[in-house]
């Protein structure tokens, strides 16, 4: 990894954490600099500002957990158990946060949406995209439940895929304000209500 690749890097991690952590309004470059110890001239070489920073860190932070949603929601896998999978996935990352930080997070997706939604059409869009594509692996494990008959046969794959994701986004808002991750523990059992399906055993 060449010098100016793992400043520009470091510029997008440290932006994701500290704007996670807080807030976009809160955190400003200066913020982002003197974490990084990178200087406003780096910063303005790879970035024309804020903005385009933060969509370009939270695009980042997509590619970094992709892979683990392609493992989570493989098509080798029974349609019911990527769900479950999605599941665990959220508590058992809030849990580890809340353990690391004495806080539960919440979604930076969602947090960043809720922000700056109304004032920056740039991350709206780009929020738009990330939420488009958990979707999207959602609507397709439901689309195979339906197909081999485990959930209700008259459920919208789509609709109700964005309806599970909104669910576990409000879920994970609660869980922040009340900073309780224990709350996610309800996810995947009112998930499979919400589609009429049978709660899958835990493992021993």
């Amino acid at each position: 990894m060449n010098k100016q690749h793992a400043t520009r890097q470091r510029l997008l991690d440290i932006a994701l954490k500290l704007i996670w952590a807080s807030s976009y309004g809160n955190v400003t470059v200066d913020d982002i600099c003197k974490a990084g110890k990178i200087s406003k001239s780096s910063f303005y070489h790879f970035f024309k500002n804020k903005s385009e920073l933060a969509v370009a860190a939270y695009e980042a932070h997509w590619q970094k957990i992709a892979p683990e949603y392609n493992r989570m929601f493989s098509a080798l896998l029974p349609p019911l158990e990527r769900l479950a999978n999605f599941c665990a996935y959220v508590e058992n990352g809030m849990r580890s946060l809340a353990d690391e930080t004495g806080k539960v997070p919440g979604c930076p997706y969602m947090l960043a949406g809720a922000e700056l939604s109304l004032i920056d059409e740039d991350m709206r869009l780009q929020i738009q995209r990330l939420f488009g594509r958990i979707t999207r692996y959602i609507e397709q494990a439901l689309r195979d439940a339906k197909h081999e008959g485990l959930i209700d046969s008259n459920i919208d794959p789509r609709a109700m895929a964005e309806d599970l994701y909104a669910f576990a986004l409000g879920l994970q808002l609660q869980a922040k304000v009340r900073n309780e991750p224990e709350l996610l523990r309800r996810l995947e059992t009112t998930m499979l209500i919400m589609i009429g399906a049978k709660a899958l055993k835990k493992a021993a």
